[in-house]
C-alpha cells in the first residue's frame, strides 16, 4: 500500500503533467483544453441569462417610472397625485421583491449545479491528467 507521501508525490506529479499538456511550448493539449473551454462556456451562458432577466425587469422599470412622470406632469388633484404615487412605489416594492426572489433562487440553483459540475469535469480532467502522467505519454513541437 503506497503511503500518503506516494500519493501525494503521484498527485503533484498530475498536477505537473496537467499544467505541461495545458501549457506547452506547442501549445495546450486540445483534449484537457476543451473541458476548461467549456466550463467558461456554462458560466457565460448563465451570465447571459441572468443579464438578460435584469434587462428585461429594467426595461419594465423605466416604462413603469415613465407612466409615473406622464401623470406627475399633469398637476391636479393633489388626491390623485398621492394615489399614483402610491401606486407607482407599491407596484416597484413587489417588482423589485418578485424579481430578487427569482433571480437570486435562481441563482442559487444554477450556482449549486455549476458545483456540482465542475467538481465532475474536474475530477475527470485530473484522472486523464493522472492516466497520462502514468504512462508516460509525451508530447513533442515535431512530430517523432
Amino acid at each position: 500500500m503506497p503511503s500518503s507521501t506516494d500519493a501525494t508525490a503521484y498527485t503533484n506529479a498530475g498536477y505537473a503533467e496537467l499544467l505541461k499538456r495545458l501549457l506547452p511550448p506547442d501549445g495546450p493539449d486540445p483534449a484537457l483544453l476543451g473541458p476548461f473551454v467549456a466550463m467558461q462556456m456554462q458560466a457565460a451562458d448563465r451570465t447571459l441569462q441572468f443579464n438578460q432577466e435584469w434587462l428585461r425587469f429594467t426595461t419594465d422599470r423605466i416604462t413603469c417610472d415613465r407612466a409615473l412622470l406622464a401623470n406627475l406632469a399633469n398637476p391636479g388633484d393633489p388626491a390623485a397625485i398621492a394615489a399614483a404615487w402610491s401606486e407607482f412605489v407599491s407596484g416597484a416594492i413587489d417588482d423589485y421583491s418578485a424579481l430578487y426572489r427569482r433571480l437570486w433562487g435562481q441563482v442559487a440553483e444554477e450556482m449549486t449545479a455549476a458545483v456540482f459540475d465542475t467538481q465532475k469535469q474536474a475530477q475527470e480532467l485530473f484522472v486523464t491528467s493522472l492516466r497520462v502522467a502514468g504512462s508516460g505519454e509525451k508530447r513533442h513541437a515535431t512530430p517523432v
